[in-house]
């Protein structure tokens, strides 16, 4: 498998040279070859060795990716490497066709229409609903897109997550893993409807509201569980400003073996596993500012303050909320986008801490931990 990974890298890399110069994007009948180098520098205040060293400097990502049309049929895909971390994974990859001026339709590994898209955030690090699987998710299955005008309503049926293993950390996306309860995602819904509101050439607001429901198979039990999630959300752009609010409410309902705590749930992705709340409320709120400057290649400047809190809902056990609060600045010069985040967290995955804690072990941290995370790609 990993052969035939090298095999399409290998092969894309020779496309991208013999169509044209290196880093250009390159059109092949219709189709524009791109992708992105990205290195990261991280600071961490509760990890000795990091402190030590000054912190530590890797080679974060580098992607290919495949976007455009032959004859009617759209084609987007793309691959990533995580070599600092020694995994590998497919990002998304879907074929779609339009149906007419509103519709299309889109089969294969693609975003669940689910929140703030396409990102509740602005910075690199994400929010915390990307840490328990509700931000930037992507799954395998189907999608119905509609839009006219102001309104758009999407509709997704989902299989099951983007990875048909349900015990490989090796993905993009957060989902459940079928490590620990042996459980695992599959046969999901989705429904997102949003409405932009234009109040003048510079200022508008979209509202919408978002629901999705699945199943969750446990292998040792052989029974269906269930698991849903909603969500309530508001797209500000004014001006020179954009404000993010988010409210949701997660639950997962696992048919778990005897002995199992269904308050916990097993997560994972960037190769990593973690617990999350089995049920919880997240709250969200984001404010960016973008600056046009002229400093050399500099063209813009982006403040943001990126702020989550996340409370589980455990009858008869007081698990302290996770909280996370990204504040810094995105800085554009053509083809680099450099992040320079300042992140703090209490209990909070990557962080120094847990999302599931003060019960069976897992213990609150109580302590604020804070990352200084600087992310320069380049994106061709």
């Amino acid at each position: 498998m990993r052969t035939m990974k090298y095999l399409l890298f290998l092969l894309i890399s020779f496309m991208l040279c013999y169509s044209g110069p290196a880093f250009a994007g390159v059109d092949l009948e219709g189709i524009k070859i791109g992708g992105a180098l990205r290195v990261q520098y991280a600071y961490k205040d509760w990890d000795e060795a990091n402190k030590d060293k000054g912190g530590d400097f890797g080679f974060d990502t580098f992607r290919l990716s495949a976007n455009g049309e032959i004859g009617e049929m759209i084609l987007s895909a793309e691959y990533r490497w995580y070599p600092e971390y020694d995994w590998d994974a497919i990002h998304h990859g879907w074929i779609g066709y339009n149906f007419n001026e509103n519709w299309q339709g889109q089969i294969g590994v693609h975003q669940v229409p689910f929140g703030i898209q396409p990102y509740a955030s602005h910075n690199f690090w994400f929010s915390g609903a990307y840490y328990v699987g509700l931000e930037d998710d992507y799954d395998m299955g189907i999608k119905a897109l509609f839009n006219d005008g102001p309104l758009s309503l999407s509709l997704a049926f989902y299989k099951n997550a983007e990875l048909g293993a349900p015990g490989d950390a090796g993905r993009y996306s957060v989902d459940v893993l079928n490590e620990g309860s042996a459980n695992e995602e599959t046969n999901q819904g989705n429904i997102r409807l949003a409405y932009t509101l234009t109040h003048n050439d510079t200022c508008s607001t979209e509202i919408g509201l978002s629901g999705e429901y699945g199943g969750l198979y446990n292998n040792t039990t052989k029974d269906m569980g269930d698991h849903w999630a909603g969500a309530v959300h508001m797209v500000g752009n004014y001006g020179r400003w954009n404000v993010q609010l988010e409210g949701i409410q997660y639950e997962n309902n696992p048919e778990n073996p005897a002995g199992s705590d269904d308050d916990i749930m097993n997560v994972g992705a960037y190769s990593y596993m973690w617990n999350i709340p089995a049920k919880a409320t997240i709250g969200t709120f984001n404010v960016a500012y973008g600056l046009p400057v002229d400093i050399g290649p500099i063209s813009k400047l982006t403040f943001y303050s990126d702020n989550t809190i996340i409370q589980a809902d455990n009858e008869g056990k007081d698990w302290d909320a996770t909280w996370q609060n990204v504040v810094g600045c995105m800085i554009s010069a053509g083809p680099v986008y450099t992040y320079i985040d300042v992140i703090s967290a209490e209990d909070m995955t990557f962080m120094g801490g847990s999302m599931a804690n003060n019960t069976d072990g897992w213990q609150s941290s109580n302590n604020r931990n804070t990352r200084i995370n600087i992310n320069f790609g380049y994106y061709f």
